[in-house]
C-alpha cells in the first residue's frame, strides 16, 4: 500500500467552526482494498471533519489498513452491490446527521468540500440534494492514479472561485452527491438494481426532487478516479446498461425517450468500441449483455436482478 504522508491528516484549525449541520459520509466499496486509506485520509483532511464515517463493504478484505486520524469511522459488512451497501449504511446513521454525503470509493474531494456543501444546505432549507463539478472523470476516460487526482484537487483549492449561484438540475451524480438528511429518512436505494447497480443513483435521486430542490454547486471540486478494480463483469454490466433503464422507465423515473435514449446509446458505444476495444473495458462483453437484455425486454422481461446470475 503506498505510503501516506502524516502532515496531510492534521485538521484545518477551523475545524467545523462555521458549519451548523453535522455531517456522515457513506462510501460504499467491494474489490479495491487500497483505496479505503486514501478515502479517509482525503476526509481527514477536510475543513469540516464528517462527524461520521460509514464504509460499507462484503467482506473484511474489501477494506485495507488505514489510519483514521480520529475520525469515527463505523464498518458494515454484507451482501454485495451498491444500493444495498448504501442501504445498509442509511440504516446505521447516527441519528442527529443533518447532511449525508455519498462518495464513491475512488472519488478525490477538495479539502473545503463538506464545509461547503454543509454551508449550501444551511443557507437554503429549500435544499434536498447537491452535486458538485468533477475536474476529471476516469470513468468516462482512462483512470486517474490517487496522486494525480490529489494534485488536481490541491491546485483547485488555490483558485479563488467566486460564490457562484447554484445550478438546478433534475438528477445529481452519485460518485458526489449529498443530501439533507431529513429528506432522505425514508428514502432507500432500489435493490433490485444490483451489483454495480447502473442508474441507481439517477432513480434515487429523482425520487429525491419530488421532496425539494436539486442543485450542481461548482464550488465543490473533485476528482473521479474511475478505478477499475473491484467493477462487474462486462456481460453483466451490458446487461444493466439495457434492463435498468426500461426498469425505470416502468417506475415512471424516466420517459420511455430517455430510457431508449440510454439503451440506444449503450449499444451503439459498444458496437463502434468492441472494434478495438479500450484494455481496461470489457466492450465485447457488455455488447453481449446488451443482446442478452433486448432478448430479455422482447419476451417482456424486466428483470434487472438477473444480471447477477449472468
Amino acid at each position: 500500500m503506498t505510503t501516506l504522508a502524516t502532515d496531510d491528516l492534521s485538521p484545518s484549525a477551523a475545524d467545523g467552526a462555521k458549519a451548523r449541520s453535522r455531517v456522515a459520509v457513506v462510501i460504499a466499496t467491494k474489490g479495491r482494498p487500497a483505496a479505503t486509506a486514501w478515502a479517509v485520509r482525503l476526509l481527514a483532511r477536510q475543513t469540516l471533519r464528517p462527524a461520521q464515517v460509514i464504509l460499507s463493504a462484503s467482506c473484511a478484505a474489501d477494506l485495507g489498513p488505514y489510519d483514521t486520524a480520529g475520525l469515527r469511522i463505523d464498518e458494515l459488512l454484507g451482501p454485495a452491490g451498491s444500493s444495498v451497501q448504501r442501504n445498509r449504511a442509511l440504516d446505521a446513521l447516527a441519528p442527529d446527521i443533518g447532511v449525508v454525503i455519498f462518495f464513491d470509493d475512488d472519488f478525490a474531494p477538495e479539502r473545503h468540500w463538506i464545509e461547503r456543501c454543509a454551508q449550501r444546505f444551511d443557507d437554503d432549507p429549500s435544499l434536498t440534494g447537491l452535486s458538485g463539478r468533477t475536474l476529471r472523470d476516469g470513468a468516462n476516460t482512462q483512470p486517474v492514479a490517487w496522486e494525480e487526482a490529489l494534485a488536481l484537487v490541491d491546485g483547485a483549492q488555490e483558485v479563488a472561485l467566486p460564490d457562484v449561484p447554484l445550478r438546478p438540475c433534475v438528477e445529481l451524480y452519485g460518485c458526489n452527491m449529498a443530501c439533507r438528511g431529513e429528506a432522505i429518512r425514508d428514502l432507500r436505494f432500489d435493490e433490485r438494481l444490483v451489483l454495480y447497480g447502473w442508474l441507481e443513483d439517477k432513480d434515487f435521486s429523482r425520487r429525491l426532487a419530488r421532496r425539494g430542490r436539486l442543485a450542481y454547486c461548482d464550488t465543490l471540486v473533485g476528482v473521479h478516479l474511475g478505478l477499475r478494480g473491484g467493477r462487474v463483469s462486462g456481460r453483466r454490466y451490458g446487461y444493466s446498461q439495457v434492463v435498468n433503464a426500461m426498469y425505470l422507465c416502468r417506475k415512471g423515473v424516466m420517459s420511455r425517450k430517455e430510457a431508449a435514449s440510454n439503451i440506444v446509446r449503450a449499444i451503439g458505444m459498444n458496437c463502434v468500441k468492441s472494434v478495438r476495444p479500450e484494455a481496461h473495458l470489457d466492450r465485447r462483453g457488455r455488447l453481449i449483455g446488451n443482446v442478452i437484455g433486448i432478448a430479455d425486454l422482447c419476451i417482456g422481461a424486466v428483470r434487472p436482478e438477473r444480471a447477477a446470475r449472468l
